[in-house]
């Protein structure tokens, strides 16, 4: 029981931050995406042919979406819950590929560390949290290349075959990057240890076949059983794969955005992380070859991504076990005492500021209610003042009781009080906070409310103006597309055609612009508004929704 402790706790800790209150936030940014593809989905019958408001959407593969249709098919719902739950057990999977990798190469105490610290790194919660297929990317990398090293001594066609079904199935998923990341992480150690010339085998070659046919496969079958247009998803791989990759034609920016896109992923560890680099590179020349391969594999991961003409922040989310490892490795390495010394001074500093400001927020709070007029609801000053007792609690441990920590956590008496402490602040923000301020996004209860108000309408009579919110067309839910008017010609065209009364969804900041058709509604205002609160910057971006009333619009 003493040892299973320290593997239970950890594993409960994970289900808690990834699944609690999981569905409990609105759709946002990209999620709408995923949720409203599996709805036409379902509503078309069609699993091979991905729309958005009817319209071909083959920017990304087929297997994110089929997972979510996939839960949805088995729990009978579609709802923010099961759009993220692929997200959240792909980071459970991203989380033991992980732990067995620190167990494999280097010890049992270097792999629970390592999981300790990818569990509660501020881009693997986020992306577990988010209905989207970023975290299944990172988990089939994960996952690869700890099949390659469990596999490494035994090279043979089915090691071969799993390797790259992991690596094109995860492919499925986002993209090639999957199997390009894997292989760059693999590379180091096949070069220095002159494996390559296992790789000239025709197992080798026919188990790639294999992977490369089982990736093509649903979108040559896409291809085959088209209908009606010429769009190709074989196409559309090249131009977001490929083409992006050399020639991008969005998402630019400068060769140096991921030195600090990285560090903002990997906070709260992000100062240990920074004392971890001199202090292994101190003593570059007596690295044991796993570590070498390591440092070497972020390297190398770190330049694929760099090199791309393509760059966003999460891209190079794969590169976090990786991180994680390192650092934890730097924790479990023998000497170095000056320079952990130094880490953990300056992590635990960090995680007492951080625990201080959540109490002292609550002395911050009346000064943005003023200056900003944001007025904190209750429960977040609950939670803030909560939070930031129970978070020093384990620091305050770690210098009295050490033990006790150290052997909930399996980890070494220094390290455990952190890994407590993060886990309290991470999962705190993300599962308990974050709830809390969901009150003050307003799409969600706009779409709801505006779904009531169309309700019997025929869908001729309900329009988008140049934007169509994914989100809003999930939780509207009707069967099947909406016009998108792009000019003042169509907006004066769908206003004056024959029928009932009619809605048209816009955003805020082009309302004024189209006021002389919009006259007709009620009073000069918009029937429904998404909520915007003073100390929202991107306000005119908010939704409206007009009703044009029948009677109003024939009346001279």
């Amino acid at each position: 029981m003493e040892r299973r402790l320290p593997v239970m706790v950890f594993w409960a800790a994970a289900f808690l931050l990834f699944f609690w209150a999981l569905g409990d936030r609105g759709l946002w940014g990209s999620e709408g995406r995923w949720a409203e593809i599996v709805r036409e989905m379902f509503l078309a019958g069609n699993f091979f042919h991905p729309t958005i408001n009817g319209e071909l959407y083959f920017d990304k593969p087929f297997f994110s979406y089929w997972l979510i249709a996939f839960v949805s098919a088995v729990t009978g719902r579609l709802d923010e819950w099961v759009v993220r739950l692929p997200s959240a057990a792909s980071g459970l999977l991203g989380l033991w590929a992980t732990v067995y990798l620190g167990r494999k190469l280097w010890s049992e105490q270097v792999g629970r560390a390592a999981g300790w610290i990818l569990l509660t790194t501020y881009g693997v919660l986020f992306w577990a949290r988010t209905g989207a297929a970023d975290m299944e990317n990172l988990a089939v990398i994960t996952l690869a290349v700890a099949w390659y090293w469990s596999r490494r001594e035994r090279p043979n066609f089915y090691a071969y075959l799993v390797f790259y079904l992991i690596c094109f199935l995860g492919a499925n998923c986002k993209g090639l990057t999957a199997v390009a990341v894997s292989v760059a992480a693999v590379i180091p150690d096949i070069l220095r240890e002159r494996r390559w010339s296992t790789l000239l085998s025709a197992s080798h070659f026919f188990a790639l076949a294999i992977g490369i046919v089982t990736y093509l496969a649903p979108f040559i079958w896409a291809y085959v059983t088209r209908e009606g247009y010429q769009e190709s998803g074989l196409a559309l791989v090249f131009r977001e794969n490929i083409l992006r990759y050399f020639q991008p034609f969005d998402h630019r920016e400068p060769f140096y955005v991921y030195l600090y896109y990285l560090p903002e992923l990997l906070l709260p560890w992000t100062p240990m992380f920074i004392v971890a680099v001199p202090g292994m590179l101190c003593s570059l020349k007596n690295l044991k070859q796993n570590t070498r391969w390591l440092l070497e594999a972020m390297i190398l991961i770190f330049l694929f991504f760099t090199v791309s003409g393509s760059r966003r922040s999460y891209y190079i989310l794969p590169i976090l076990p990786f991180c994680s490892l390192f650092i934890s490795v730097f924790l479990n390495t023998t000497g170095k005492e000056g320079w952990k010394r130094l880490g953990f001074g300056v992590q635990g500093g960090l995680f007492a500021l951080i625990s201080i400001f959540e109490i002292f927020s609550l002395a911050i709070l009346p000064i943005l209610k003023v200056r900003l007029g944001f007025a904190a609801p209750g429960n977040l000053m609950i939670a803030a003042l909560g939070l930031g007792f129970l978070a020093l609690v384990p620091l305050l441990l770690g210098r009295f009781r050490p033990r006790l920590q150290a052997r909930l956590t399996g980890t070494g008496r220094n390290t455990a009080p952190l890994f407590v402490t993060a886990s309290i602040l991470m999962g705190g923000f993300f599962c308990w906070q974050q709830v809390i301020l969901e009150i003050y996004r307003g799409e969600r209860p706009f779409a709801m409310e505006l779904r009531e108000q169309v309700t019997g309408l025929s869908q001729k009579d309900i329009a988008f103006y140049r934007k169509m919110p994914t989100n809003a067309l999930f939780y509207l839910d009707l069967p099947g597309p909406i016009r998108v008017l792009k000019n003042t010609d169509e907006v004066r065209d769908f206003v004056e055609s024959g029928g009932g009364d009619k809605f048209m969804i816009l955003p805020l900041k082009d309302s004024g612009n189209l006021s002389p058709f919009l006259s007709t509604g009620l009073d000069g205002q918009p029937t429904l508004s998404e909520k915007v609160y003073p100390w929202q910057r991107k306000a005119l971006g908010k939704l409206v929704a007009w009703k044009i009333a029948r009677e109003k619009r024939d009346s001279p």
